[in-house]
């Protein structure tokens, strides 16, 4: 019977990691000197600054004056996603195993053992989860620009940015098969 938890602890480990999708979305945080932070889709990119849309359907443009830092990464689990999925995969197991037992295994037949089996598979799904959050947000980083407000530096690599944004989707030519 010690097998079939340590299969289903390895089970839920292997779930929460790999539960996380990649989007073809890219999402933006824009981190500015005066207001406060802004995450959404880049909608535009030049010289002088960029275009950002947020999750509300409010427009910004900011110029490179105001910008510190600019991170891309593809739309996908975040961390505290992470960390909740794992958590609810680890209770949904653990009260799988809370329901059954009719006596067939004397090591989970008392209420309290159910009980602390059920909080270990919780405590697992989210130690799970969390490690496929930060596993995620790795892998889903694009660029970082850091240009605390230097307008020179951000017209030398804003060129890095344009294929991120939703503008250089609807301009660039559709590839035709002859």
């Amino acid at each position: 019977m010690k097998s079939i938890h340590i299969y289903l602890i390895f089970f839920l480990l292997v779930c929460s990691i790999s539960s996380f999708a990649q989007y073809k979305k890219y999402e933006v945080k824009v981190v500015l000197d005066s207001i406060k932070n802004v995450k959404g889709t880049l909608q535009k990119v030049s010289g002088e600054g960029i275009a950002v849309e947020d999750f509300r359907g409010n427009y910004y443009i900011f110029k490179a004056k105001n910008i510190v830092k600019i991170k891309v990464r593809y739309k996908g689990l975040t961390v505290v996603e992470g960390l909740g999925t794992g958590a609810a995969i680890g209770a949904a197991a653990g009260v799988a195993i809370f329901f059954t037992g009719d006596g067939v295994d004397s090591s989970f037949d008392k209420f309290g053992d159910k009980l602390a089996g059920t909080a270990f598979l919780a405590g697992v799904g989210a130690i799970g989860g969390t490690l496929g959050g930060l596993l995620g947000e790795a892998l889903n980083t694009k660029i970082i620009l850091s240009l605390y407000g230097d307008t020179q530096k951000f017209k030398k690599e804003y060129h890095k940015l344009e294929k991120y944004s939703k503008a250089y989707d609807l301009e660039k030519p559709a590839i035709t098969k002859n």
